[in-house]
Protein backbone atom coordinates (compact mmCIF):
# COMPACT_ATOMS: atom_id res chain seq x y z
CA UNK A 1 0.00 0.00 0.00
CA UNK A 2 2.98 2.51 0.80
CA UNK A 3 4.29 2.19 -2.50
CA UNK A 4 1.18 2.45 -4.20
CA UNK A 5 0.42 5.71 -2.78
CA UNK A 6 4.32 6.77 -3.50
CA UNK A 7 3.55 6.54 -7.22
CA UNK A 8 0.99 8.79 -7.02
CA UNK A 9 2.10 12.45 -8.23
CA UNK A 10 0.62 15.33 -6.10
CA UNK A 11 -2.02 16.23 -7.97
CA UNK A 12 -3.24 13.11 -7.13
CA UNK A 13 -3.79 12.71 -3.68
CA UNK A 14 -6.60 13.28 -1.26
CA UNK A 15 -6.32 14.48 2.23
CA UNK A 16 -9.15 13.24 4.28
CA UNK A 17 -10.25 14.64 7.41
CA UNK A 18 -11.89 11.97 9.50
CA UNK A 19 -14.27 13.01 12.00
CA UNK A 20 -15.72 11.28 14.60
CA UNK A 21 -18.24 11.43 17.29
CA UNK A 22 -20.03 9.78 20.21
CA UNK A 23 -22.28 11.29 22.84
CA UNK A 24 -22.25 10.84 26.36
CA UNK A 25 -25.18 8.47 26.23
CA UNK A 26 -23.74 6.73 23.35
CA UNK A 27 -20.57 5.69 24.95
CA UNK A 28 -21.95 2.72 26.55
CA UNK A 29 -23.14 1.26 23.22
CA UNK A 30 -20.94 -1.33 21.77
CA UNK A 31 -19.63 -1.01 18.54
CA UNK A 32 -20.38 2.32 18.36
CA UNK A 33 -17.29 4.17 20.50
CA UNK A 34 -14.61 6.52 18.95
CA UNK A 35 -12.12 3.80 18.32
CA UNK A 36 -14.72 1.67 16.26
CA UNK A 37 -15.65 4.40 14.16
CA UNK A 38 -11.52 5.45 13.55
CA UNK A 39 -10.43 1.67 12.46
CA UNK A 40 -13.42 1.60 9.84
CA UNK A 41 -12.41 5.08 8.55
CA UNK A 42 -8.68 4.22 8.31
CA UNK A 43 -9.40 1.23 6.96
CA UNK A 44 -11.65 2.60 3.99
CA UNK A 45 -8.64 5.03 3.60
CA UNK A 46 -6.20 2.76 3.11
CA UNK A 47 -7.96 0.59 0.47
CA UNK A 48 -8.49 3.79 -1.21
CA UNK A 49 -4.99 4.42 -1.73
CA UNK A 50 -5.71 8.18 0.10
CA UNK A 51 -3.70 10.02 3.34
CA UNK A 52 -5.34 10.80 6.31
CA UNK A 53 -4.57 14.13 7.26
CA UNK A 54 -5.94 14.41 10.93
CA UNK A 55 -8.64 12.44 13.01
CA UNK A 56 -11.06 14.71 14.21
CA UNK A 57 -12.82 13.45 17.92
CA UNK A 58 -15.59 15.12 19.71
CA UNK A 59 -15.87 12.66 22.57
CA UNK A 60 -19.03 12.90 25.25
CA UNK A 61 -20.31 15.51 23.22
CA UNK A 62 -24.11 15.69 22.14
CA UNK A 63 -24.52 16.26 17.95
CA UNK A 64 -27.68 18.85 18.87
CA UNK A 65 -25.65 21.58 18.05
CA UNK A 66 -21.91 22.32 16.87
CA UNK A 67 -21.13 25.63 19.47
CA UNK A 68 -19.27 23.49 21.99
CA UNK A 69 -17.31 20.77 19.71
CA UNK A 70 -13.64 22.29 19.30
CA UNK A 71 -12.76 19.27 16.56
CA UNK A 72 -15.78 20.09 14.27
CA UNK A 73 -14.67 23.62 14.78
CA UNK A 74 -10.86 22.89 13.91
CA UNK A 75 -11.91 20.99 10.84
CA UNK A 76 -13.83 23.68 9.08
CA UNK A 77 -10.82 25.75 9.88
CA UNK A 78 -8.65 23.16 8.15
CA UNK A 79 -11.22 23.61 5.33
CA UNK A 80 -11.16 26.97 4.82
CA UNK A 81 -7.27 26.75 4.49
CA UNK A 82 -7.19 24.21 1.54
CA UNK A 83 -5.62 21.42 3.55
CA UNK A 84 -8.55 18.89 3.03
CA UNK A 85 -9.84 17.77 0.08
CA UNK A 86 -12.10 15.07 1.69
CA UNK A 87 -14.20 14.60 4.69
CA UNK A 88 -15.13 11.08 5.99
CA UNK A 89 -17.73 10.32 8.94
CA UNK A 90 -18.88 6.74 10.03
CA UNK A 91 -22.29 7.74 9.70
CA UNK A 92 -24.73 11.26 8.82
CA UNK A 93 -25.36 12.19 12.23
CA UNK A 94 -22.14 12.14 13.66
CA UNK A 95 -21.39 15.56 12.01
CA UNK A 96 -24.96 16.69 13.43
CA UNK A 97 -28.02 15.98 14.65
CA UNK A 98 -29.45 19.42 13.61
CA UNK A 99 -30.71 19.76 10.47
CA UNK A 100 -29.98 23.56 10.06
CA UNK A 101 -26.61 22.70 10.98
CA UNK A 102 -26.15 19.86 8.62
CA UNK A 103 -26.55 21.92 5.85
CA UNK A 104 -24.57 24.60 6.61
CA UNK A 105 -21.74 22.35 6.94
CA UNK A 106 -22.18 20.68 3.87
CA UNK A 107 -22.55 24.13 2.22
CA UNK A 108 -19.31 25.35 3.72
CA UNK A 109 -17.72 22.21 1.75
CA UNK A 110 -19.32 22.69 -1.01
CA UNK A 111 -17.93 26.20 -1.02
CA UNK A 112 -14.50 25.26 -0.95
CA UNK A 113 -14.61 21.95 -3.48
CA UNK A 114 -14.44 19.63 -0.68
CA UNK A 115 -16.25 16.04 -0.76
CA UNK A 116 -18.34 14.98 2.02
CA UNK A 117 -18.72 10.74 2.55
CA UNK A 118 -20.67 8.71 4.73
CA UNK A 119 -19.88 5.19 5.86
CA UNK A 120 -22.96 3.74 6.65
CA UNK A 121 -25.15 5.61 3.76
CA UNK A 122 -24.48 5.75 0.68
CA UNK A 123 -22.62 8.01 -1.41
CA UNK A 124 -24.37 11.02 -2.37
CA UNK A 125 -23.05 14.16 -4.81
CA UNK A 126 -23.94 17.40 -2.31
CA UNK A 127 -23.29 19.57 -5.66
CA UNK A 128 -26.42 17.83 -7.27
CA UNK A 129 -30.14 18.22 -6.66
CA UNK A 130 -30.91 14.82 -5.99
CA UNK A 131 -27.57 14.28 -4.03
CA UNK A 132 -28.49 17.54 -1.82
CA UNK A 133 -32.33 16.03 -1.50
CA UNK A 134 -30.59 12.61 0.02
CA UNK A 135 -28.72 14.39 2.46
CA UNK A 136 -31.63 16.60 3.41
CA UNK A 137 -33.88 13.49 3.67
CA UNK A 138 -31.17 11.61 6.00
CA UNK A 139 -30.91 14.94 8.09
CA UNK A 140 -34.89 15.22 8.65
CA UNK A 141 -34.73 11.08 9.72
CA UNK A 142 -31.36 12.62 12.04
CA UNK A 143 -33.05 15.10 13.63
CA UNK A 144 -36.80 13.57 13.80
CA UNK A 145 -35.52 10.51 15.59
CA UNK A 146 -33.45 12.72 17.93
CA UNK A 147 -36.38 14.76 19.22
CA UNK A 148 -38.44 11.37 18.97
CA UNK A 149 -35.92 10.32 22.02
CA UNK A 150 -36.29 13.54 23.58
CA UNK A 151 -39.82 13.92 23.43
CA UNK A 152 -40.10 9.98 24.89
CA UNK A 153 -37.71 10.84 27.54
CA UNK A 154 -39.02 14.52 28.46
CA UNK A 155 -42.52 12.30 28.69
CA UNK A 156 -41.32 9.48 30.91
CA UNK A 157 -39.88 12.23 33.70
CA UNK A 158 -42.77 13.97 33.17
CA UNK A 159 -45.07 10.89 34.48
CA UNK A 160 -42.46 10.11 37.29
CA UNK A 161 -42.93 13.79 38.57
CA UNK A 162 -46.44 13.39 38.19
CA UNK A 163 -46.25 9.90 40.12
CA UNK A 164 -44.26 11.61 43.06
CA UNK A 165 -41.35 10.08 42.23
CA UNK A 166 -38.05 12.67 41.95
CA UNK A 167 -36.08 13.11 38.77
CA UNK A 168 -33.34 15.68 39.80
CA UNK A 169 -29.75 15.23 40.30
CA UNK A 170 -28.21 15.44 44.12
CA UNK A 171 -29.90 17.84 46.87
CA UNK A 172 -28.56 19.31 50.30
CA UNK A 173 -30.80 17.39 52.95
CA UNK A 174 -31.68 13.67 50.83
CA UNK A 175 -29.26 11.63 49.55
CA UNK A 176 -29.86 9.71 46.64
CA UNK A 177 -30.50 5.81 46.97
CA UNK A 178 -32.11 2.88 45.13
CA UNK A 179 -35.25 1.28 46.00
CA UNK A 180 -36.41 -2.28 44.43
CA UNK A 181 -39.94 -2.03 42.57
CA UNK A 182 -42.07 -4.47 40.65
CA UNK A 183 -40.17 -3.09 37.57
CA UNK A 184 -36.84 -3.52 39.20
CA UNK A 185 -34.79 -0.78 40.48
CA UNK A 186 -35.40 2.98 40.75
CA UNK A 187 -33.61 6.13 42.50
CA UNK A 188 -35.77 7.72 45.41
CA UNK A 189 -34.62 10.35 48.10
CA UNK A 190 -33.71 9.61 51.63
CA UNK A 191 -33.30 11.52 54.65
CA UNK A 192 -29.54 12.32 55.52
CA UNK A 193 -30.46 13.75 58.94
CA UNK A 194 -27.28 15.32 59.53
CA UNK A 195 -28.19 17.26 56.05
CA UNK A 196 -31.59 17.65 57.55
CA UNK A 197 -30.52 19.12 60.39
CA UNK A 198 -28.61 22.23 58.58
CA UNK A 199 -31.74 22.56 56.42
CA UNK A 200 -33.82 22.45 58.86
CA UNK A 201 -31.21 25.26 60.38
CA UNK A 202 -31.47 27.98 57.43
CA UNK A 203 -35.24 27.76 57.58
CA UNK A 204 -35.07 29.01 61.01
CA UNK A 205 -32.52 31.75 60.36
CA UNK A 206 -34.69 33.40 57.42
CA UNK A 207 -38.09 32.99 59.55
CA UNK A 208 -35.96 34.76 62.71
CA UNK A 209 -35.62 37.78 60.00
CA UNK A 210 -31.64 37.07 58.27
CA UNK A 211 -31.87 38.02 54.75
CA UNK A 212 -30.02 35.65 51.97
CA UNK A 213 -26.91 37.22 52.05
CA UNK A 214 -26.60 37.43 55.91
CA UNK A 215 -27.44 33.79 56.30
CA UNK A 216 -24.92 32.74 54.00
CA UNK A 217 -22.45 34.27 55.52
CA UNK A 218 -22.71 32.70 58.80
CA UNK A 219 -23.26 29.38 57.57
CA UNK A 220 -19.70 30.02 56.06
CA UNK A 221 -18.32 30.90 59.28
CA UNK A 222 -19.27 28.61 61.00
CA UNK A 223 -17.80 25.93 58.18
CA UNK A 224 -21.32 24.57 56.53
CA UNK A 225 -20.89 23.67 52.88
CA UNK A 226 -23.44 22.90 50.52
CA UNK A 227 -24.44 19.35 48.74
CA UNK A 228 -21.15 19.49 45.87
CA UNK A 229 -18.90 20.63 49.01
CA UNK A 230 -18.87 24.32 47.65
CA UNK A 231 -19.38 27.80 49.86
CA UNK A 232 -22.98 28.85 50.19
CA UNK A 233 -23.95 32.07 48.27
CA UNK A 234 -27.17 34.60 48.11
CA UNK A 235 -28.05 32.00 45.70
CA UNK A 236 -27.77 28.65 47.02
CA UNK A 237 -29.78 30.28 50.01
CA UNK A 238 -32.83 30.99 47.85
CA UNK A 239 -32.90 28.13 46.39
CA UNK A 240 -33.10 26.10 49.36
CA UNK A 241 -35.77 28.57 51.29
CA UNK A 242 -37.97 28.47 48.03
CA UNK A 243 -37.89 24.86 47.24
CA UNK A 244 -41.25 22.60 48.14
CA UNK A 245 -39.41 19.44 48.01
CA UNK A 246 -38.87 19.89 51.73
CA UNK A 247 -42.50 19.78 52.70
CA UNK A 248 -42.42 16.43 50.93
CA UNK A 249 -43.55 17.86 47.09
CA UNK A 250 -42.26 17.53 44.00
CA UNK A 251 -42.00 20.28 41.77
CA UNK A 252 -40.81 19.86 38.39
CA UNK A 253 -41.10 21.31 34.84
CA UNK A 254 -40.79 24.98 36.21
CA UNK A 255 -38.52 25.75 32.97
CA UNK A 256 -39.08 23.82 29.58
CA UNK A 257 -36.29 23.60 26.64
CA UNK A 258 -33.93 25.42 28.93
CA UNK A 259 -30.85 25.38 26.61
CA UNK A 260 -32.85 27.50 23.62
CA UNK A 261 -35.04 29.66 25.95
CA UNK A 262 -33.15 30.18 29.43
CA UNK A 263 -35.61 31.69 31.51
CA UNK A 264 -37.57 32.93 29.26
CA UNK A 265 -38.93 29.42 28.93
CA UNK A 266 -41.02 29.81 32.58
CA UNK A 267 -43.92 27.24 32.28
CA UNK A 268 -46.65 28.93 34.53
CA UNK A 269 -48.27 25.82 35.35
CA UNK A 270 -45.57 23.43 36.26
CA UNK A 271 -46.06 20.09 37.98
CA UNK A 272 -46.20 20.51 41.81
CA UNK A 273 -47.40 17.01 43.51
CA UNK A 274 -47.03 15.30 47.29
CA UNK A 275 -43.91 13.14 46.97
CA UNK A 276 -42.98 9.83 47.79
CA UNK A 277 -40.29 11.17 49.92
CA UNK A 278 -40.07 12.00 53.71
CA UNK A 279 -40.33 16.14 54.70
CA UNK A 280 -37.81 17.66 56.56
CA UNK A 281 -39.92 20.83 57.76
CA UNK A 282 -43.18 21.35 58.75
CA UNK A 283 -45.85 23.25 56.85
CA UNK A 284 -45.84 26.01 59.56
CA UNK A 285 -42.39 26.64 58.87
CA UNK A 286 -42.55 26.83 55.24
CA UNK A 287 -45.33 29.14 55.02
CA UNK A 288 -43.81 31.68 57.69
CA UNK A 289 -40.76 31.69 55.43
CA UNK A 290 -42.39 32.40 52.32
CA UNK A 291 -44.30 35.20 53.53
CA UNK A 292 -41.52 36.55 54.85
CA UNK A 293 -39.33 36.65 51.54
CA UNK A 294 -42.71 37.78 49.61
CA UNK A 295 -42.43 40.81 51.43
CA UNK A 296 -39.25 41.36 51.08
CA UNK A 297 -38.52 40.63 47.42
CA UNK A 298 -41.32 43.77 47.15
CA UNK A 299 -38.43 46.52 46.71
CA UNK A 300 -38.22 50.19 44.92
CA UNK A 301 -36.06 49.05 41.68
CA UNK A 302 -32.73 50.67 41.71
CA UNK A 303 -31.58 53.64 39.66
CA UNK A 304 -28.29 54.41 38.19
CA UNK A 305 -27.12 55.22 35.09
CA UNK A 306 -23.82 54.46 35.40
CA UNK A 307 -21.62 52.30 33.01
CA UNK A 308 -18.95 50.16 34.13
CA UNK A 309 -16.55 49.81 31.57
CA UNK A 310 -14.41 46.88 32.75
CA UNK A 311 -17.53 44.27 33.72
CA UNK A 312 -15.86 40.53 33.33
CA UNK A 313 -12.22 41.99 33.14
CA UNK A 314 -10.86 41.25 36.24
CA UNK A 315 -10.55 38.76 38.33
CA UNK A 316 -10.18 38.81 42.64
CA UNK A 317 -6.50 38.84 43.21
CA UNK A 318 -7.30 36.49 46.14
CA UNK A 319 -9.84 33.59 45.00
CA UNK A 320 -10.03 34.54 41.20
CA UNK A 321 -13.45 35.34 41.08
CA UNK A 322 -14.21 37.81 38.94
CA UNK A 323 -14.52 41.38 39.78
CA UNK A 324 -18.32 42.77 39.56
CA UNK A 325 -19.56 46.29 39.89
CA UNK A 326 -20.19 47.89 42.94
CA UNK A 327 -21.41 51.25 44.18
CA UNK A 328 -21.91 53.32 47.67
CA UNK A 329 -23.93 56.36 47.92
CA UNK A 330 -22.06 58.91 49.92
CA UNK A 331 -22.68 62.40 51.57
CA UNK A 332 -20.08 65.18 50.86
CA UNK A 333 -19.04 67.80 53.51
CA UNK A 334 -21.41 70.20 51.45
CA UNK A 335 -23.95 67.92 51.76
CA UNK A 336 -24.37 66.87 48.16
CA UNK A 337 -24.94 63.21 47.33
CA UNK A 338 -22.07 61.38 45.22
CA UNK A 339 -22.01 57.87 43.98
CA UNK A 340 -18.71 55.89 44.17
CA UNK A 341 -17.89 53.26 42.07
CA UNK A 342 -15.63 49.70 42.81
CA UNK A 343 -15.02 46.65 41.28
CA UNK A 344 -15.12 43.85 44.22
CA UNK A 345 -15.14 40.35 44.17
CA UNK A 346 -18.41 38.72 43.52
CA UNK A 347 -17.40 36.04 46.10
CA UNK A 348 -17.36 38.43 48.82
CA UNK A 349 -20.72 40.26 47.29
CA UNK A 350 -22.85 37.08 46.99
CA UNK A 351 -21.38 34.78 50.01
CA UNK A 352 -19.49 37.06 52.12
CA UNK A 353 -16.32 37.44 54.42
CA UNK A 354 -15.96 33.84 55.32
CA UNK A 355 -15.18 33.20 51.54
CA UNK A 356 -12.88 36.09 50.62
CA UNK A 357 -12.77 40.08 50.80
CA UNK A 358 -13.68 42.53 48.66
CA UNK A 359 -10.13 43.62 47.14
CA UNK A 360 -12.22 46.53 46.11
CA UNK A 361 -10.52 48.40 43.02
CA UNK A 362 -12.13 52.24 42.32
CA UNK A 363 -13.34 52.18 39.06
CA UNK A 364 -12.32 55.41 37.65
CA UNK A 365 -9.32 54.74 38.47
CA UNK A 366 -9.12 51.07 36.93
CA UNK A 367 -10.96 52.63 33.51
CA UNK A 368 -8.96 55.71 33.40
CA UNK A 369 -5.64 53.28 33.72
CA UNK A 370 -6.71 50.79 30.75
CA UNK A 371 -7.23 54.14 28.70
CA UNK A 372 -4.66 55.75 29.33
CA UNK A 373 -2.15 52.46 29.13
CA UNK A 374 -3.50 51.38 25.40
CA UNK A 375 -2.76 55.27 24.45
CA UNK A 376 0.94 54.97 25.87
CA UNK A 377 1.49 51.96 24.09
CA UNK A 378 -0.37 52.93 21.01
CA UNK A 379 2.28 55.84 20.58
CA UNK A 380 5.64 54.48 21.82
CA UNK A 381 6.95 52.72 19.03
CA UNK A 382 9.86 51.01 21.03
CA UNK A 383 7.54 49.70 23.97
CA UNK A 384 4.97 48.13 21.36
CA UNK A 385 8.04 46.79 19.53
CA UNK A 386 9.59 44.95 22.66
CA UNK A 387 6.30 43.79 23.32
CA UNK A 388 5.40 42.57 20.55
CA UNK A 389 9.38 40.31 19.74
CA UNK A 390 8.21 38.74 23.53
CA UNK A 391 5.13 37.56 22.21
CA UNK A 392 6.79 35.97 19.06
CA UNK A 393 9.71 34.01 21.63
CA UNK A 394 6.84 32.52 23.40
CA UNK A 395 4.56 31.33 21.28
CA UNK A 396 8.01 29.69 19.46
CA UNK A 397 9.02 27.97 22.98
CA UNK A 398 5.58 26.68 23.40
CA UNK A 399 6.28 24.91 20.17
CA UNK A 400 8.13 21.71 21.54
CA UNK A 401 6.53 20.61 24.73
CA UNK A 402 3.03 21.27 22.59
CA UNK A 403 4.76 18.21 19.99
CA UNK A 404 6.38 16.35 23.07
CA UNK A 405 3.29 16.22 24.42
CA UNK A 406 0.84 15.24 21.57
CA UNK A 407 3.76 12.25 20.70
CA UNK A 408 3.33 11.03 24.14
CA UNK A 409 -0.53 10.98 23.88
CA UNK A 410 0.15 9.12 20.42
CA UNK A 411 1.85 6.50 22.56
CA UNK A 412 -0.27 6.18 25.45
CA UNK A 413 -3.80 5.31 22.64
CA UNK A 414 -1.43 3.02 21.16
CA UNK A 415 -0.79 1.56 24.73
CA UNK A 416 -4.67 1.48 25.11
CA UNK A 417 -5.09 -0.37 21.54
CA UNK A 418 -3.04 -3.16 23.01
CA UNK A 419 -4.48 -3.09 26.10
CA UNK A 420 -7.57 -3.66 24.07
CA UNK A 421 -6.54 -6.55 21.77
CA UNK A 422 -4.55 -8.54 24.83
CA UNK A 423 -8.76 -8.17 26.74
CA UNK A 424 -10.13 -9.51 23.58
CA UNK A 425 -7.58 -12.15 23.80
CA UNK A 426 -8.38 -13.32 27.25
CA UNK A 427 -12.00 -13.18 26.15
CA UNK A 428 -11.64 -15.98 23.26
CA UNK A 429 -9.67 -17.73 25.22
CA UNK A 430 -12.00 -18.22 27.96
CA UNK A 431 -9.95 -16.48 30.61
CA UNK A 432 -12.16 -13.60 31.11
CA UNK A 433 -16.07 -13.20 31.10
CA UNK A 434 -18.27 -11.21 29.39
CA UNK A 435 -18.96 -8.82 31.89
CA UNK A 436 -15.57 -8.42 32.88
CA UNK A 437 -14.66 -7.60 29.03
CA UNK A 438 -17.38 -4.39 28.86
CA UNK A 439 -16.13 -3.33 32.20
CA UNK A 440 -12.47 -3.43 31.07
CA UNK A 441 -13.43 -1.84 27.25
CA UNK A 442 -15.48 0.81 29.07
CA UNK A 443 -12.22 1.97 31.05
CA UNK A 444 -10.35 2.08 27.82
CA UNK A 445 -13.20 3.99 25.96
CA UNK A 446 -13.19 6.29 29.01
CA UNK A 447 -9.01 7.16 28.75
CA UNK A 448 -9.17 6.87 25.09
CA UNK A 449 -12.11 10.11 24.72
CA UNK A 450 -10.05 11.69 27.41
CA UNK A 451 -6.66 11.50 25.64
CA UNK A 452 -8.06 11.77 21.96
CA UNK A 453 -9.88 15.04 23.09
CA UNK A 454 -6.37 16.55 24.72
CA UNK A 455 -4.68 15.67 21.37
CA UNK A 456 -7.07 17.93 19.42
CA UNK A 457 -6.82 20.71 21.82
CA UNK A 458 -3.09 20.44 21.51
CA UNK A 459 -3.39 20.26 17.92
CA UNK A 460 -5.21 23.30 17.80
CA UNK A 461 -2.75 25.04 19.93
CA UNK A 462 0.36 23.87 17.77
CA UNK A 463 -1.72 24.88 14.78
CA UNK A 464 -1.82 28.61 16.20
CA UNK A 465 1.37 29.15 17.46
CA UNK A 466 3.14 27.48 14.74
CA UNK A 467 1.01 30.42 12.43
CA UNK A 468 3.17 33.23 11.13
CA UNK A 469 4.30 35.75 13.66
CA UNK A 470 2.84 38.79 14.89
CA UNK A 471 3.34 41.59 12.54
CA UNK A 472 4.68 44.44 14.38
CA UNK A 473 2.83 46.72 11.86
CA UNK A 474 -0.58 45.24 11.93
CA UNK A 475 -0.78 45.55 15.85
CA UNK A 476 1.00 49.25 15.51
CA UNK A 477 -1.94 50.37 12.86
CA UNK A 478 -4.75 48.36 14.83
CA UNK A 479 -3.62 50.06 18.42
CA UNK A 480 -3.09 53.41 16.62
CA UNK A 481 -6.48 53.58 15.45
CA UNK A 482 -8.12 52.02 18.00
CA UNK A 483 -7.07 54.33 20.38
CA UNK A 484 -8.09 57.06 18.12
CA UNK A 485 -11.93 55.42 18.37
CA UNK A 486 -11.70 54.79 21.74
CA UNK A 487 -11.25 59.05 22.66
CA UNK A 488 -13.95 59.46 20.24
CA UNK A 489 -16.87 57.37 20.98
CA UNK A 490 -19.32 57.63 23.55
CA UNK A 491 -19.23 56.10 26.98
CA UNK A 492 -21.70 53.21 25.59
CA UNK A 493 -19.48 52.55 22.44
CA UNK A 494 -16.02 53.01 24.55
CA UNK A 495 -17.32 49.96 26.59
CA UNK A 496 -17.69 48.21 23.14
CA UNK A 497 -14.71 48.79 22.29
CA UNK A 498 -12.92 48.04 25.27
CA UNK A 499 -14.56 44.89 25.79
CA UNK A 500 -13.57 43.33 22.24
CA UNK A 501 -10.08 43.52 22.44
CA UNK A 502 -9.42 43.35 26.05
CA UNK A 503 -9.38 39.76 27.93
CA UNK A 504 -8.48 40.28 31.07
CA UNK A 505 -6.89 42.68 32.98
CA UNK A 506 -4.12 41.56 35.81
CA UNK A 507 -5.28 42.85 39.30
CA UNK A 508 -2.81 42.81 42.44
CA UNK A 509 -3.80 43.27 45.93
CA UNK A 510 -3.78 47.30 47.62
CA UNK A 511 -5.61 48.65 43.91
CA UNK A 512 -2.66 47.62 41.99
CA UNK A 513 -3.67 46.81 38.07
CA UNK A 514 -0.50 44.92 36.76
CA UNK A 515 -1.11 44.30 32.87
CA UNK A 516 -3.51 44.15 30.25
CA UNK A 517 -4.14 41.04 28.09
CA UNK A 518 -5.15 42.19 24.39
CA UNK A 519 -6.67 40.13 22.23
CA UNK A 520 -6.75 40.77 18.12
CA UNK A 521 -7.83 38.75 15.24
CA UNK A 522 -7.92 39.85 12.08
CA UNK A 523 -11.50 40.81 11.64
CA UNK A 524 -11.16 43.15 14.45
CA UNK A 525 -8.09 44.65 12.84
CA UNK A 526 -9.84 45.63 10.07
CA UNK A 527 -12.93 46.69 11.26
CA UNK A 528 -10.78 49.33 13.54
CA UNK A 529 -8.86 50.57 10.02
CA UNK A 530 -13.19 52.20 9.19
CA UNK A 531 -14.86 54.84 10.61
CA UNK A 532 -16.03 55.63 13.73
CA UNK A 533 -18.55 52.90 15.44
CA UNK A 534 -21.67 52.61 16.98
CA UNK A 535 -22.15 49.78 19.41
CA UNK A 536 -24.63 47.66 17.66
CA UNK A 537 -21.60 47.60 14.80
CA UNK A 538 -19.09 46.35 16.91
CA UNK A 539 -21.27 43.59 18.52
CA UNK A 540 -21.42 42.28 15.15
CA UNK A 541 -18.21 42.07 13.83
CA UNK A 542 -16.80 41.00 17.08
CA UNK A 543 -19.64 38.14 17.00
CA UNK A 544 -18.19 37.16 13.72
CA UNK A 545 -14.71 37.67 14.46
CA UNK A 546 -14.99 35.40 17.14
CA UNK A 547 -15.68 32.17 15.02
CA UNK A 548 -14.00 32.82 11.65
CA UNK A 549 -10.40 34.75 12.52
CA UNK A 550 -6.57 33.04 13.99
CA UNK A 551 -6.37 35.09 16.66
CA UNK A 552 -2.95 36.64 19.03
CA UNK A 553 -2.84 37.99 22.35
CA UNK A 554 -0.26 40.96 23.09
CA UNK A 555 0.50 41.89 27.02
CA UNK A 556 0.81 45.75 27.78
Amino acid sequence: MKKQIELLQPSDIVYVGIYARVSTEEQAEQGYSIEAQLSTLRSLCNSEQKIVYKEYVDAGISGKTIQKRPAIKSLLSDIEEGKIQEVLVWKLDRISRKMSDLLNIVEHLNKHNVKFRSFSEKDFDTETASGKLSIQMLGVIAEFQRNTIVENVKMGMKQRARNGKWNGGTVLGYDLVEVLTARGKESALQINHIEAELIRKIFRMYAAGQGLKSTANQLNKEGFKTKPGNYFSSVSVKTIINNPIYIGKIRYNVRENWNEKRRKGTNKDPILVNGEHAPIITDDLWEAVQILYKKKAVSTPRKFDGIYLLTGLMRCPQCGASLIAHRINGTLKDGSKVVRRYYVCSNFRNKGSRVCNSNSVKADFAENFVVERIGEVACQPKVLEDIVKKINQARTKDIVPLQKEIASIDKELKTLDIQKQKYFTLYENDVMDKEMLVERMNELKEKYNTLALRKTEAERLLDENQSEPVALHSVRRALSDFNKLLQSSPTDARKTLIQTIVKQISVQKGQKLKGIELEFDEKVTAYFLGTAPSTAKLDGAFAFSKQKSPRFTIII
